[in-house]
């Protein structure tokens, strides 16, 4: 299997980790709010700078951006972006398990926001998320507290 590896984020990413916003976020916003390029990309630096990101790297190459916050009940899966270019290779569910590994690890549940309008609520319920509340445009999600998952590919 091919390596998926991780690196923190630094101020020099900032324009990779927009690009990959802007790939994979816009068609969901458009639907919803029109997509404000600069807006997005000042919200994006706002949540860069309050939270740890990470740039996903596969066989070496940059793929895409992960962003998860310790919260005291939960680990909060804030950003998970893969680059379309990169998508259906099982890089998400890889991702994802670590997770919920590491969330099993702490006895914590993995907690996630996802559009109405975005496919990937049906990643995320494949992978044993449940939707634990809405709002007009979101589906709040979790994982079962200390969840353990088949994990191979750690």
């Amino acid at each position: 299997m091919d390596v998926i590896e991780t690196r923190t984020a630094t101020e020099a990413d900032f324009d990779f980790l927009a690009d990959v916003h802007r790939q994979t976020f816009q068609v969901y916003v458009e639907q919803l709010w029109g997509w404000d390029a600069a807006g997005q990309r000042a919200a994006l630096y706002e949540d860069f700078q309050q939270f740890p990101f990470e740039i996903i790297c596969y066989c070496g190459e940059a793929v895409g951006m992960m962003s998860v916050a310790n919260q005291s009940d939960a680990l909060f899966l804030h950003y998970l972006a893969i680059l379309p270019t990169a998508q259906r290779r099982g890089l998400g569910t890889q991702l994802v398990r670590r997770l919920m590994h590491k969330a099993f690890e702490q006895q914590l549940s993995v907690t996630l926001i996802v559009l109405k309008v975005n496919s990937a609520k049906a990643f995320y319920e494949r992978l044993g998320f449940k939707v634990t509340g809405d709002d007009e445009y979101r589906y709040f999600m979790a994982s079962s507290e200390g969840t353990n998952t088949d994990n191979r590919e750690r």
